[in-house]
């Protein structure tokens, strides 16, 4: 990249981080703790880090379920917390300072907490115009990167929900390919380095992340390419075997606990709940348009994004096929699991890790629209804005009652009618 390519990406950081941290601040300021401990997923990702640095004991968690044995097992493995340590020990030292309770869940934890997710948003988006940088111009690469964020459920994720573990798989899977492509072209110590790293613990965040494991075979795209990656790998062999060295204390941790609860070094934990695949009773049309959750419904800007893959896939641009497919089986593995609109979610939310893969399509299509007249660059800035309108509207109206059973088309039209001012 030249250097103003390279001062763009830290405006774009700025950006991101900055506003992610306001809005998160305007959306939780009243109550800034409430996120942290409120008992969904988000206190089963954070709860690893007050129970080992303020109760100093791990067996019975805030938000765990008890198994036959009598033993306590928590769902939600640590891999998100490894990333969250250093804020949290910066709220630690913040409550100490000021005089709040040291206990995981005062004020001073929650805001270093905005603070760690803001500049991880940042960080993800800056991963993500550099992919899509690798495959298309720098104008719409930027472009598509800041339509990511703003205008589909990315945003949610970042602000309202920033401690769901979707924000940091975004960050770590487009990490994880970034560093694959660089690999692939000689690449530097550090890319060697990152690469199992955050192969690691976008595994070890969410064991659905494991579908991207192969990316650096499928973006090699052959034998040949694959043995291109090996030797470039092996150029900075010691970064590397660092690298892998560090992503094994995770997982040793992990199993260590695992073991403690369960006698096994390597535990499904929601098959401990009965939570299960359903795979004679799979529902991709409900993924994608279900009014609880699809992700077409709430994020309609991958509607041309994904027409643009396709078109791409089919007369082979690279990595056309490799980031379908791994859309694809993201969408078949969730229409088969049991709950498959993931309830709480704004939109479907198992796709936002994917999104790092996916400025790259946006890219290309941000790309044709500016090729094409003047009527259609109109219509399509016209259409962008109605829709970054309805994404940071909806997010500011969004209850968990969207998720319910009892949530209909009628509903979100009034939503969507109240939000836009043209009745009910």
């Amino acid at each position: 990249m030249e250097r103003w390519e390279r001062d763009l990406q830290v405006a774009l950081f700025l950006l991101v981080a900055v506003c992610s941290f306001h809005l998160q601040w305007a959306f939780h300021g009243e109550d800034p703790v409430r996120f942290l401990s409120h008992k969904t997923d988000t206190l089963g990702y954070y709860q690893w880090l007050p129970a080992v640095f303020v109760d100093h004991a791990v067996d019975k968690m805030y938000w765990c379920h008890q198994l036959e044995d009598g033993r306590w097992l928590s769902m939600f493995t640590l891999g998100a917390a490894v990333l969250w340590a250093p804020f949290f020990l910066l709220g630690h030292a913040a409550a100490w300072a000021f005089g709040y309770a040291m206990d995981g869940f005062s004020a001073p934890y929650a805001v270093a907490f905005m603070f760690g997710s803001a500049l991880y948003a940042g960080a993800g988006c800056v991963v993500a115009f550099r992919l899509a940088r690798g495959y298309s111009a720098t104008m719409p690469a930027l472009a598509a990167t800041v339509l990511l964020f703003a205008g589909t459920n990315l945003f949610h994720y970042a602000v309202v929900q920033s401690s769901m573990s979707h924000l940091l798989s975004f960050l770590l899977i487009g990490t994880y390919a970034w560093c694959s492509v660089q690999l692939l072209h000689g690449g530097r110590a550090v890319h060697a380095l990152l690469l199992p790293v955050s192969g690691a613990l976008l595994l070890l965040i969410r064991p659905l992340n494991g579908i991207c494991l192969p990316l650096p075979l499928l973006l090699a795209g052959g034998v040949s390419g694959l043995g291109v990656l090996w030797r470039n790998v092996l150029e900075h062999r010691r970064a590397f075997l660092v690298g892998l060295g560090l992503s094994l204390v995770p997982w040793m941790l992990q199993m260590a606990y695992w073991f403690q609860a369960t006698d096994q070094l390597l535990v499904f934990t929601y098959g401990r709940k009965g939570e299960h695949f359903e795979w004679d009773r799979m529902v991709p049309g409900m993924v994608l348009f279900s009014v609880r959750n699809g992700w077409l419904v709430y994020s309609p800007l991958f509607i041309p994004v994904l027409a643009v893959l396709v078109r791409a896939a089919w007369v082979g641009r690279p990595p056309a096929r490799t980031v379908l497919l791994l859309v694809m089986a993201t969408l078949l593995l969730y229409s088969a699991w049991w709950c498959w609109f993931l309830g709480c979610s704004f939109g479907h939310r198992g796709f936002v890790d994917l999104y790092g893969l996916l400025a790259v399509p946006l890219a290309w299509a941000v790309g044709a629209v500016q090729r094409r007249g003047l009527s259609v660059r109109l219509l399509a800035g016209i259409v962008v804005v109605v829709l970054l309108h309805l994404n940071m509207g909806l997010t500011a109206r969004y209850e968990w009652l969207w998720s319910e059973p009892g949530w209909t088309w009628q509903h979100l039209f009034a939503e969507v009618s109240a939000l836009l001012r043209i009745g009910g």
